[in-house]
């Protein structure tokens, strides 16, 4: 819950310190090398407080619930996340700002290697720092509430996943999971995964409206979803990308246990601008892209499943997509 601003605030107060040492030192280098070092370490806390630290740290705990349905023994599970949650910066601009606090901080490692070689200003490496402090200040500043109606993020999502279920052929053996506390370090998804055989999760994660149809996914995901798509996605517009820099997906905690995992969704950047804010709300979002969202899902799923039982048609895995 506090971990972005304590992390956020963490690294103004060493870029803030950096800053004013490097204008009343003579020994630039070592203020910089402390301060990357610093920078180092804050981002290895970033890093296991977002994998390991909703399982592991004894403070604060608290209890949540996943949802859990099937039909048979399924290997392709469907998965969507509950969201309420509201924040004092959108998620938008807590991206662009995990994004400009690394360009800054590489900046300054760059420019410190440089100095080794040709003469750099001390102007210049004290603007690297004073940016790479300003650029954290949004994430020193995302206080998390319990205000949002969380239309968008994510009740779209699970009225995806739910019409994708519907599609497909009852005899077609596919899983349901709703999953609880996503924005907390996906820990309801991490907590359910440990437990489960390796298999295939097809997480959907913000339906708009408007934009285009997007599936993020890596690794064993993405070569699934890349060997697929001529299948799946044709006569469909739907982009292919890697997850965003700063922003935690379910399929995240899956991939991190072995699973192909991808993430579906829906939306441009004004989308992102609104999500974890009150704007988030049943007004700004009607629900009319769920049904394309739900049948591209089906259809994945269908493909998948075919694909893994070896049948030699995949009609019956899309009767009804």
């Amino acid at each position: 819950m506090y971990g972005a601003p304590l992390i956020g605030s963490a690294l103004v107060l060493t870029a803030a310190v950096t800053a004013f040492a490097l204008r009343h030192s003579s020994s630039v280098d070592t203020q910089v090398e402390r301060a990357l070092a610093i920078v180092a370490i804050i981002a290895i806390i970033s890093w296991w407080l977002s994998r390991y630290g909703t399982r592991h740290m004894p403070l604060m705990r608290r209890e949540g619930m996943n949802l859990e349905a099937c039909r048979g023994v399924p290997d392709v599970w469907l998965i969507a996340h509950l969201d309420s949650k509201s924040q004092s910066i959108s998620l938008l601009t807590r991206a662009v700002s995990s994004v400009a606090v690394v360009g800054f901080w590489l900046a300054v490692a760059i420019v410190l290697l440089l100095s080794r070689v040709v003469p750099v200003p001390v102007t210049v490496m004290g603007v690297l720092v004073a940016c790479a402090g300003l650029a954290a200040v949004p994430l020193a500043l995302a206080r998390t509430g319990s205000n949002g109606a969380g239309t968008l993020d994510n009740a779209s999502g699970v009225a995806s996943i739910i019409v994708a279920a519907r599609r497909m052929d009852c005899e077609i053996p596919v899983g349901l999971l709703v999953t609880s506390a996503e924005e907390l370090g996906l820990a309801g998804a991490r907590a359910w995964v440990e437990r489960k055989p390796r298999g295939v999760a097809i997480n959907c994660d913000g339906i708009d409206d408007v934009g285009d149809l997007t599936v993020t996914a890596s690794g064993q995901g993405r070569e699934i979803v890349n060997r697929l798509s001529r299948c799946v996605f044709i006569g469909r517009k739907v982009r292919i990308r890697r997850s965003l820099p700063g922003v935690l997906l379910d399929s995240a905690a899956f991939s991190d246990c072995g699973w192909a995992a991808c993430t579906v969704s829906q939306g441009n950047l004004k989308s992102l601008g609104r999500t974890h804010t009150r704007r988030d709300c049943p007004d700004e979002c009607a629900g009319s892209g769920v049904e394309r969202a739900g049948e591209l899902i089906a259809m994945l799923a269908g493909a998948i499943i075919a694909e893994g039982s070896g049948f030699a048609s995949m009609d019956k895995g899309l009767a009804r997509a």
